[in-house]
C-alpha cells in the first residue's frame, strides 16, 4: 500500500480503504508500505483531507511515513460495494468501487522490511511470527 495512506490506515486516521476489486477476506489484515517514498505534497494533501473530514484539531498524524516495510494491521470487517458503503457511511472517505471497512488499527513499534505484492498476499512466515509476537507483547 502506498504512503501516506498505509500509515494513516494503521494509525486509525484512515478508516476505510478503497479498491477496484472485491475481497472475501475478513479478519486481521497486515499492512505493508510500498517502496516508493511519498512526496511532501502527497503527504500534505492526505493530511488536509482528514483535517477536513474530522476537524482541524481532532486528528493526530504520524511523524514519518516509512516505506518498504510492514507497518501494522487492521481488522477488516467488511468489503462493501460503493452504493452500500454510502448507505452505511454517508460521509465516508472513499469513492472507490469497493471499500474495505476496517477497525482496530495497530501500528507495530518495530517495522519489518518486506517486499510487498499486489492485492492481498501472504506474509513470509518469519515476518508473520515476529509481527504477531510484537502485537501480543504490547497487548498484555
Amino acid at each position: 500500500m502506498h504512503q501516506p495512506w498505509a500509515s494513516l490506515l494503521v494509525t486509525g486516521v484512515k478508516r476505510a480503504e478503497g479498491r477496484t476489486w472485491y475481497a472475501v477476506h475478513r479478519g486481521r489484515l497486515w499492512i505493508a508500505a510500498a517502496a516508493q517514498q511519498p512526496t511532501p505534497d502527497e503527504i500534505q494533501a492526505a493530511e488536509d483531507l482528514y483535517r477536513r473530514l474530522y476537524g482541524e484539531n481532532e486528528v493526530w498524524f504520524p511523524s514519518d511515513y516509512p516505506v518498504g516495510c510492514l507497518l501494522g494491521c487492521v481488522d477488516m470487517i467488511d468489503c462493501l460495494p460503493q452504493d452500500e458503503y454510502r448507505q452505511q457511511f454517508p460521509d465516508g472517505e472513499s469513492d472507490s468501487p469497493f471499500v474495505f471497512v476496517v477497525e482496530s488499527p495497530f501500528e507495530l513499534p518495530v517495522k519489518f522490511p518486506v517486499k510487498g505484492e499486489h492485492k492481498i498476499w501472504k506474509l513470509p512466515k518469519d515476518v508473520h511470527t515476529a509481527a504477531k509476537r510484537a502485537c501480543t507483547s504490547l497487548q498484555h
